[in-house]
């Protein structure tokens, strides 16, 4: 560990627990949760939404999105122990996401009771440019079933820092273009869409994509999405009990609104099922946060296959992802995993 003036002898008490998370968002997968899920990502796949389509894919029944477990278990909360302080004695509580990386093993599907643990792995002191001397933090997290089966896990890196400080040597996502003069956001307000005053979101029944179609360095059609308000922001907190609207991020570090780093994975997601198809399985995403998405401005994400491989009759596709702003700017980076259905035993199970 470098040289700090930092205090970590508490905070490193809480190193190796494998804790239950206090209390869950949720417990009890259902229809609703899951619906409500995707309607915030937004993503609506009928895998997803539509019961009758869902009987007719390998999975039997509507399953839940890639990072829906967010839903039920984040690790913003080891993040939030106590015991990391200056050489005064303050306490360092601004928390930001660096990264994450997620395995799913097994379908998320209504019926299920999802139970989350976490674990603080590490905790080493860091010297950022931008956010000066601050602590990077393991977490981990896994996910059981009501049968106490391995659902997912989830490794994550967050930052613990001095907001004010950080503000006070000129913030960050400074990549933006200011706001104007007596702007105070770039967020349009719009009308509450309420349950039951709008029409249902449109089904998408995608394409099924078959493993034998599939060649290294094809890419993967691009996800649009924005540009995002505060709205969409507050329909993804409202599923997962998330992080919130703040303007001035708590002590003005951050210009304006912003998107959490966590709602990345749901853009990911997102992509990687729409090109997969109602049969694909999303094995793995792993992302870093690489600049902040501010309010008012679009992102696009994409992918370019990197490799496929047959491993005990499962087959599995390699891509690289990444996220940009509308800017021109990379927003996040990184790679992920998804399994494929072939053609021929597809045609042979019919």
């Amino acid at each position: 560990m470098p040289e700090t003036t930092l205090d970590l002898s508490e905070f490193m008490t809480y190193v190796g627990r494998d804790v239950p998370q206090p209390e869950q968002f949720n417990y009890d997968v259902t229809r609703d949760a899951i619906r409500h899920f995707a309607y915030a990502v937004p993503d609506t796949n009928a895998v997803y939404l539509d019961e009758e389509f869902g009987r007719t894919t390998r999975w039997g029944t509507i399953i839940a999105p890639p990072g829906y477990l967010y839903a039920h278990g984040s690790p913003a909360w080891l993040g939030k122990y106590p015991g990391i302080r200056d050489k005064n004695g303050k306490e360092l509580s601004n928390a930001d996401n660096a990264t994450e990386e997620w395995e799913f093993y097994k379908p998320v599907r209504p019926g299920d009771v999802i139970l989350s643990h976490g674990t603080i792995e590490n905790a080493v002191v860091k010297h950022s440019r931008k956010l000066g001397e601050c602590v990077l933090i393991k977490e981990g997290m896994r996910f059981t079933n009501q049968r106490g089966e391995l659902v997912a896990k989830l490794s994550s890196y967050s930052f613990r820092f001095d907001g004010a400080a950080t503000s006070a040597k000129g913030g960050v996502g400074q990549s933006y273009p200011p706001l104007e003069k007596d702007q105070f956001t770039r967020n349009v307000a719009t009308p509450p869409l309420l349950p039951g005053t709008q029409p249902t979101p449109e089904r998408r029944y995608d394409t099924p994509r078959f493993f034998e179609d599939v060649s290294v360095g094809d890419e993967l059609d691009t996800w649009e999405y924005g540009p995002i308000m505060a709205f969409d922001i507050g329909r993804f907190n409202a599923t997962t009990i998330g992080t919130g609207y703040d303007r001035i991020g708590r002590t003005g570090h951050i210009p304006d609104g912003f998107a959490p780093g966590v709602l990345r994975i749901q853009w990911f997601g997102a992509l990687l099922s729409r090109w997969g198809g109602p049969g694909s399985w999303v094995t793995r995403i792993s992302q870093r946060n690489e600049e902040w998405v501010l309010v008012g401005f679009k992102i696009i994400c994409g992918g370019t296959v990197t490799a496929k491989r047959e491993v005990e009759g499962r087959r599995l596709v390699d891509v690289d992802i990444w996220c940009r702003s509308e800017l021109g700017f990379q927003t996040n980076s990184g790679t992920a995993q998804i399994e494929l259905e072939s053609r021929e035993s597809v045609t042979r199970s019919r």
